[in-house]
């Protein structure tokens, strides 16, 4: 099957919706097996929907409770329900390449696309 861009921005947008129900939805940030930052994202999560590529809101920094590089997140609904596996390469991007536990961990960009 292949999508229209009009169909993925609307399956980007229905994804969008079950973000914004309830209360946040969470974007946790893992080294290997380790949790290693989790970001409360904002409500509504999206800033835009273009494309096929949805670009989210971005939250404020965190404290890290693990170090190391970070390798995947996950994106879960307000009711923890897994929304998404993201790759930190290419759809997340963090102020450092690596993550220290007790400081800040700044998300400065995330993207999700079709």
């Amino acid at each position: 099957m292949i999508l229209s861009v009009d169909a993925k921005n609307a399956a980007l947008k229905g994804i969008a919706d079950k973000l914004n129900a309830g209360t946040n939805s969470v974007l946790s940030i893992y080294v290997g097996a380790t949790l290693a930052a989790e970001f409360a994202l904002l409500n509504p999560v999206q800033q835009s929907i273009t494309g096929a590529v949805m670009t989210f809101r971005i939250p404020p920094k965190v404290l890290a409770i693990a170090s190391g590089i970070p390798t995947d997140a996950k994106v879960l609904a307000a009711d923890g329900t897994l929304i998404a596996t993201l790759d930190v390469a290419t759809e997340i991007t963090l102020d450092k390449a690596q993550i220290y536990q007790g400081g800040y961990v700044t998300l400065t960009a995330l993207t999700m696309s079709i």
